[in-house]
């Protein structure tokens, strides 16, 4: 049961990544379900990869927390916890500033640029702190399909997962923004 539910959240990220694409080349309907299959779960794998590569840096500090801690070593569970919660802050902020680029523009380059993403968001950050305050609130509704049984969660997230894309789409292309560099 759990691989379905990492196989559902990997094609919701590759739709994301579709969405997006279509978006910006205006491309219409955006919104095409997870068609095609394969394609949109290729795409929702590397987009899974690049996640996990942002957020590696957490889990690296937080298990050295968690080493410390059990070692008797205070000063070191501290600092490591601290790395550890801002390393995921940091990577959560920037992730939308390198996905979308790729989505945009096509570039897996973009995925590997860390640093390009975060002076990214950073130069949009009026704009990009509002999508995260939209793509915050969509998540937080998508829970609202639990009610129905738990199934209309499937429906409610992808339909979140769309809203994020589109919102830090607009944040980072908008012409009220300038060009994207």
């Amino acid at each position: 049961m759990l691989f379905l539910f990492i196989i559902g959240w990997i094609l919701n990220l590759g739709n994301r990544l579709n969405v997006v694409s279509r978006l910006s080349a205006d491309d219409r309907p955006y919104f095409r379900g997870f068609k095609p299959w394969g394609y949109t779960f290729r795409r929702g794998c590397i987009s899974f990869a690049t996640i996990s590569s942002y957020l590696a840096p957490a889990a690296i500090f937080g298990i050295a927390a968690f080493w410390c801690r059990q070692s008797q070593i205070p000063v070191g569970h501290y600092v490591f916890a601290g790395l550890s919660a801002i390393s995921f802050c940091l990577g959560v902020f920037t992730l939308p500033g390198c996905m979308t680029v790729y989505a945009v523009e096509g570039d897996p380059q973009a995925l590997r640029q860390p640093i390009a993403a975060f002076r990214r968001a950073w130069d949009h950050r009026r704009m990009y702190l509002f999508a995260w305050w939209i793509a915050s609130l969509a998540v937080l509704l998508s829970f609202l399909g639990l009610l129905a049984l738990g199934a209309g969660f499937f429906f409610t997230s992808v339909w979140a997962w769309d809203v994020v894309g589109y919102a830090f789409t607009v944040a980072l292309y908008s012409r009220k923004n300038g060009t994207h560099s």
